[in-house]
């Protein structure tokens, strides 16, 4: 339970509790209770961040989870512009030379040399002949879900884990200046 305290307008001292859990199958994600009915989902401690997607249940399934399209957008333009220096995918590249490689979700790890399931792939990378991911060639799968109903919501490598709750959070920051501006 988080604890935050506010002044209000009339400077008295208000006491804000809210609840902050981890999702159960990827403590990656944190779960924002809004409403009874209402629960957000996001790489973030902050309320505030963008999420991944949100749910009327703190256990979500396909059938109850709506994506958040800037998530998604956030997620292709971090893959884009950063995979490249991603360890978990620089190590397969070394062995995936002049191909065309998956960038895939890890909640669901696929079986050495295997390819995972079509929805579990974020996109591919075009490596070169020396084993290099190329940089900016990252193609997004438009079939990728992030949610499936065999392991549940997405599950990123450290790297991406770290771009994109780094990214999330910069987001709130922007909005808040330019809303002050």
């Amino acid at each position: 339970m988080i604890r935050s305290i506010q002044l209000s307008t009339k400077r008295q001292l208000q006491l804000q509790l809210r609840t902050l859990a981890t999702y159960a199958s990827n403590p990656q994600i944190y779960i924002h209770k809004v409403n009874p009915l209402n629960y957000k989902f996001s790489l973030s401690k902050s309320p505030d961040a963008i999420e991944i997607g949100s749910s009327p249940t703190a256990d979500p399934e396909p059938s109850t989870f709506t994506d958040n399209p800037k998530f998604k957008e956030l997620l292709n333009s971090t893959i884009y512009s950063k995979i490249q220096d991603d360890f978990t995918f620089v190590m397969e590249a070394g062995v995936n030379a002049n191909s065309f490689m998956p960038i895939y979700d890890l909640r669901e790890t696929p079986n050495y040399a295997r390819v995972p399931a079509t929805e579990n792939i974020f996109g591919y990378v075009r490596v070169d002949s020396k084993g290099k991911i190329v940089p900016e060639s990252f193609q997004a799968n438009g079939m990728y879900r992030l949610i499936n109903g065999r392991c549940g919501l997405c599950k990123f490598s450290d790297f991406l884990h770290e771009q994109l709750q780094t990214q999330s959070e910069m987001q709130v920051v922007k909005q808040n200046v330019n809303a002050s501006t």
